[in-house]
């Protein structure tokens, strides 16, 4: 008796923590305590300088044995969005002292439009997860450049989550935090991936709170820390994983205003409770377009380029195979083995969502049934949802209304890239499940029947299945499966059979306990993908920088980097000085005029992407290995070098006569060669 008093006490407390305001909108307590203890996490992680870069890649090209920096993981090659391009202009940009123009290449590189750089520019305001490189070691600075957006989804999807379930944070942080470990996140771990995702969630979370709310400072607050959002989603000008989350969002707003509450029942009433989420996105549209103008050459720059340029993607062309890799989820956890075969040339191409929230589709549909059938209403928001996500499937796999997709800017993103959508729809979907029956339970109506949760099973397991039938029509499950180690194959089963178990507990009322299912699922999936990793391996600590730098002071030049690795052009474009190494955006027009005056080889050179050197004859000649890669050739004897360039850092030794061998560095098991050219 004791224990089931103490039991019954224990909920009867933390009932009273839960329960809503009058307005229905949760509690202080509720927001506020989650939320801190995120923000703790946050600092700690910062203080520590903890990070997932994949920068220890190269570690065993400049030392020998462990890397002490790498605590747990392994870096992973396909991230080289991170570690090469990323945190090497990162680095670049704290050795120039963060100016707004990068002087790498010759005739500079904006900072502020690519690659998410640190700078002085007033436009770093918008971009809080670069602020630390102004007041913190690297280390750390690079902590909270890694930690701050993907904490912004967890808190974001958090708040979401308990302004629709307010009685539910234990739930609400499960599936907040399951939603971060998603494998695209992780495989595609970037700001640009993340922020779309916490303002969709910030978003419809401020809608809600604006039209509920019988106190106007929360709308105000969460409506300008809204608008911050938007521009720092803004200003990272990817608009492939912004369209998708744009259009979800935008259906849920909708459906908020068409859906009476007690505290604004006419339509005009919410409309203008609104106001204050329209004026903080009128001021961050107003900012963004100052952003955009005043660096509009080099947005022209960027988008003129011959790859991508303006690169639009015609509807219907995804197909079933690209439907059906949205569901492949579940096999998340063999990402490394099959690198995305067969539905991807690699890991992050291949990654997508756990989709729980489409899986829960008859629970919807029922939902929606049995409430017009009891109060002759239906659900604005849901009905929102499901013609959003009829629109973005249908983007998939139905040719021929590029118009429409034109204007709904649809065809700005990809069809591996619209999984985004689908990921935040379906986070939304399982919340809208779970308000809908827990008003049910308000009400004493019951839960949804065992069919549905049936149907449900059913839903998951077909769609498991048609995931494992086109694995069979494009390369056969026995090839796809060769060599899979009986531990792997127990957590693909493991995870399979939680994600069905997670979505008929969902469907069933058991909100918590699929939530904590899901949580368990995509941890499986993709808490491995990136290491956990002390701050970043700076390359200025190597003798090799210390004598490109020191040779840079006696003889100010331009540099060339000869490749067989990554590491000539990450070390040049580390150490600060001129050269002609580096992943572009914009293409510099200046040192371009320079290799290419007579502009033949612009559709070669014209293009987003990595500029690497070879070793070759005559004066430099493009080719493109990749889209986004431009290999020039060197010949130190051409005319180009002899004018353009000084000094050559290559892995390997050169015989040529045009150059002289300044230094030779042991760097671990890698050697190192500076040479001069030859006036």
């Amino acid at each position: 008796m004791t224990h089931t008093s103490s039991l019954s006490a224990l909920r009867d407390r933390y009932a009273r923590w839960t329960t809503p305001r009058p307005d229905g909108l949760p509690n202080r307590a509720v927001v506020g305590l989650p939320l801190g203890l995120l923000g703790v996490v946050l600092v700690a992680f910062v203080a520590l300088g903890l990070t997932g870069s994949s920068t220890g890649i190269v570690h065993d090209l400049i030392s020998q044995g462990d890397d002490p920096a790498l605590i747990a993981g392994e870096p992973e090659a396909i991230r080289s969005d991170e570690w090469f391009v990323q945190t090497s202009w990162v680095i670049s940009q704290v050795e120039q002292d963060l100016p707004a123009r990068n002087e790498t290449f010759p005739g500079g590189m904006d900072a502020t439009v690519q690659n998410d750089l640190p700078t002085t520019d007033w436009s770093t305001v918008l971009r809080p997860h670069l602020w630390g490189f102004f007041f913190l070691p690297l280390d750390q600075a690079m902590a909270l450049k890694w930690w701050l957006p993907g904490f912004a989804v967890i808190g974001a999807g958090y708040l979401l989550a308990v302004v629709l379930m307010p009685r539910r944070p234990v739930a609400a942080a499960a599936l907040s935090v399951g939603f971060f470990f998603a494998p695209f996140f992780q495989w595609w771990y970037l700001s640009t991936t993340l922020y779309p995702a916490a303002w969709a969630f910030l978003v419809m979370a401020t809608a809600m709170w604006c039209v509920r709310s019988s106190r106007r400072v929360g709308a105000w607050v969460l409506s300008a820390l809204t608008a911050w959002t938007t521009a720092a989603m803004a200003v990272g000008v990817y608009a492939p994983f912004i369209v998708p989350v744009v259009l979800v969002s935008a259906a849920f707003v909708v459906g908020v205003v068409l859906t009476p509450v007690p505290q604004a029942e006419s339509f005009g009433v919410r409309v203008r409770r609104l106001v204050p989420l329209l004026v903080g996105g009128a001021a961050a549209v107003l900012v963004t377009l100052i952003w955009l103008v005043t660096r509009w050459s080099t947005i022209q720059g960027f988008t003129s380029t011959v790859y991508p340029g303006e690169r639009l993607q015609k509807v219907g062309e995804g197909g079933w195979s690209e439907t059906a890799q949205l569901f492949w989820g579940f096999l998340s956890f063999d990402l490394g083995r099959t690198a995305g075969l067969p539905f991807a040339v690699n890991m992050s191409e291949a990654s997508t969502f756990f989709l729980p929230g489409i899986l829960l589709i008859v629970a919807v549909v029922w939902l929606l049934v049995v409430r017009w059938r009891a109060s002759r209403r239906l659900d604005p928001v849901t009905i929102a949802l499901l013609v959003v996500g009829a629109v973005m499937l249908a983007f998939l796999i139905v040719p021929g209304w590029d118009a429409i997709a034109h204007l709904l800017f649809l065809d700005r993103t990809t069809s591996p890239r619209i999984r985004i959508g689908f990921g935040v729809l379906s986070f939304v979907l399982v919340l809208v499940v779970g308000r809908e029956i827990d008003e049910r339970r308000a009400r004493r109506a019951g839960r949804p029947p065992w069919w549905v949760a049936g149907a449900t099973a059913a839903v998951a397991l077909a769609s498991m299945a048609v995931v494992l039938w086109r694995i069979h029509r494009e390369t056969g499950l026995d090839v796809h499966f060769d060599g899979i180690e009986p531990s792997a194959v127990a957590v693909g089963v493991i995870s399979a059979l939680l994600l069905v178990a997670s979505v008929v507990a969902i469907a069933r009322g058991g909100m918590t306990t699929g939530a904590i299912g899901l949580l368990v699922v995509s941890l499986l999936a993709g808490l491995g993908v990136n290491p956990l990793y002390r701050g970043v391996l700076d390359l200025r600590d190597t003798a090799t920088v210390h004598a490109i730098q020191q040779r840079d002071e006696e003889e100010p030049g331009t540099w060339v980097g000869i490749t067989s690795s990554q590491l000539p052009t990450m070390m040049l474009v580390e150490s600060g000085v001129t050269a002609l190494n580096g992943f572009q955006g914009a293409p510099s027009r200046e040192m371009w005029s320079e290799i290419d005056p007579t502009g033949a080889a612009e559709e070669r050179w014209n293009r987003l992407g990595m500029v690497s050197w070879v070793l070759g004859t005559g004066d430099p000649s493009p080719r493109n290995p990749y889209p986004d890669q431009v290999q020039m050739t060197f010949d130190a004897c051409a005319p180009f070098a002899r004018e353009h360039v000084t000094w050559v850092l290559s892995e390997a030794p050169i015989d040529s006569a045009c150059v002289t061998l300044s230094d030779t560095v042991q760097e671990g098991p890698t050697t190192m060669h500076i040479y001069e050219v030859v006036k």
